[in-house]
């Protein structure tokens, strides 16, 4: 299984999330906040198990694992 930073993401990748696989269909990256300071990455994905969608925010240099 490797890491990836969320930044790293793209359409397609496999990530677990929940200890579920979930397919990442749209990845959208914001700029630095006025609060934090941080890029953030707003990640769209599907359950593969029952194709339910979930939305996930992590800053940009958090690490994942992908398939």
């Amino acid at each position: 299984m490797m890491q990836k930073k969320a930044s790293e993401l793209k359409q397609g990748d496999i990530i677990l999330v929940y200890g579920d696989k979930a397919i990442i269909k749209k990845v959208e990256t914001s700029g630095k906040g006025i609060k934090q300071g941080k890029v953030k990455c707003r990640i769209e994905a599907e359950f593969m198990k029952d194709n339910k969608p979930i939305v996930i925010i992590r800053l940009a240099e958090d690490v994942m694992s992908v398939e």
